[in-house]
């Protein structure tokens, strides 16, 4: 045990002396910039403005999605730059007083987006915004694609995914770090099916050089074990932690976003348990503050049992989901062929940084209410005791997470039994009730799981006592 917290506070001080602190911001997806409370006001401020441009910023989506042309050429520019660009993928690096004000947020954005010079319209498909410590740090990463030539029969995802740490007992350099990074990225393509002729730009930065090519030798080994294509371009160079990659694939099926066709027949799966960031987290604290060992412990809770959950959950982590994206991909039509509800999968999303407040935005996309019968976790009396003692706001949140699919029910019986036989540890979890306004019912012991009102809000407790 001594060593254990020597160990956490070396690795405590080397994250502090990279000006990052683990205790200030946590793991993995949770240091995006908040969706409810920042984004979407912000996006909404800006729309008028970034018209006047000739600029698009798409809805919400996993990845920006486009139909495959002859020629798409890939440019990353950082805070601006020149290219003739019809796409692009952003990552925002602000620093925490822009990450909580909309409207210092919109300015920072519209700056970004507006000091690209291209004589297209340009379409922001994808955005990533995550929080530094560090006010000098703020950057804008646009990965750039120029779309020339006739369409061919397939689409083309992009997508990017960026953190900071990932479990901070491991040095910051170490492959698994980025083994999550990527594997983060990559989950958004997945999540479509998408897993056809892969690419990945890294996101890489450290205070120091040293550092900085141990993660680029990280990403080459992730190319070679994996056979993701490794595409080289300039990186940011805020000198702070950055570690994920812009990624972009292919799929010759259409991909599941039949949001109109989802029905009151449907069934909504997850693949396996959410929720990863919890365990980690509160292992984090227990080695901060001792005394929340004596409070876990009084709950039957020992430090072993959450060492247990960590591993299982960096295990689920660090390992990129090519079953799922297989699974989803043979359960969806070919290219320019027709939806079959008795065959296809209607409509998926990841459980990562809103943890399942996902349900609720992907419920508003098909205009349905839904009721959710349980959130399976890890361990569920670990992510109450994160969640009543202020550990992490929402111990549902992930990162590379459970991939949730809408489908009738013998689809979600055959994707069941496929994700079975891969491994992973498929439930049904709710229902949809019907078309609606994006109601969420939920039973009240999903509320024990997540303290933030700007999510609770959104969900409608439904008990069968009440």
């Amino acid at each position: 045990m001594a060593d254990l917290f020597e160990r956490f506070r070396n690795n405590l001080n080397k994250y502090k002396r990279m000006g990052l602190n683990p205790l200030s911001l946590a793991t993995g997806c949770a240091v995006k910039v908040d969706l409810i409370d920042t984004v979407y006001p912000a996006l909404e401020k800006l729309k008028d403005k970034l018209r006047e441009n000739n600029i698009e910023v798409m809805p919400r989506e996993d990845t920006d999605i486009f139909v495959s042309r002859e020629s798409e050429v890939i440019k990353r520019v950082i805070n601006g730059g020149e290219f003739d660009a019809d796409r692009a993928v952003s990552l925002i690096q602000v620093n925490q007083e822009t990450a909580g004000n909309p409207e210092k947020f919109a300015n920072f954005l519209l700056k970004i987006y507006t000091s690209v010079k291209t004589r297209r319209r340009l379409v922001v498909g994808k955005g990533h915004s995550i929080v530094t410590t560090n006010p000098k740090a703020e950057v804008g990463v646009l990965d750039l694609i120029k779309l020339d030539g006739k369409a061919l029969n397939s689409y083309t995802l992009a997508n990017n995914d960026t953190i900071q740490i990932v479990d901070p007992l491991d040095d910051p350099g170490s492959q698994m770090q980025v083994d999550v990074g990527i594997s983060n990225s990559l989950n958004d393509l997945f999540t479509k099916g998408a897993f056809q002729e892969l690419r990945m730009i890294p996101v890489a930065d450290a205070p120091d050089p040293e550092l900085k090519e141990t993660l680029m030798r990280n990403f080459e080994s992730f190319s070679k074990r994996y056979g993701v294509e490794l595409l080289q371009d300039i990186q940011p160079q805020t000198g702070t932690l950055m570690i994920g990659a812009t990624v972009i694939g292919k799929s010759d099926h259409e991909l599941p976003v039949f949001y109109s066709r989802v029905d009151e027949n449907m069934e909504i799966l997850v693949t396996r348990p959410v929720g990863e960031l919890t365990p980690i987290n509160v292992h984090m604290w227990l080695l901060t503050v001792p005394e929340l060992l004596e409070t876990l412990e009084e709950r039957g809770i020992t430090l072993q049992r959450v060492e247990e959950a960590k591993k299982r959950a960096l295990d689920y982590m660090t390992k990129p989901n090519f079953a799922t994206a297989k699974v989803i991909y043979e359960h969806l039509p070919e290219f320019g062929k027709e939806f079959d509800p008795k065959a296809h999968i209607a409509m998926t999303t990841d459980v990562t940084g809103p943890g399942i407040f996902v349900i609720k935005e992907f419920a508003d996309k098909a205009s349905v209410d839904v009721e959710l019968y349980n959130v399976p976790v890890i361990d569920r009396e670990i992510n109450e005791f994160a969640t009543e003692n202020f550990i992490i706001p929402n111990s549902t949140a992930g990162t590379n997470g459970a991939i949730v699919m809408f489908a009738s029910r013998k689809v979600i019986d055959d994707v069941a039994q496929s994700l079975s036989r891969a491994g992973l540890e498929p439930s049904v979890i709710g229902r949809v009730i019907g078309k609606g306004n994006g109601t969420v019912y939920v039973k009240r012991e999903v509320c024990k799981l997540i303290h933030r009102e700007n999510i609770l809000k959104y969900f409608k407790v439904k008990d069968p006592q009440a």
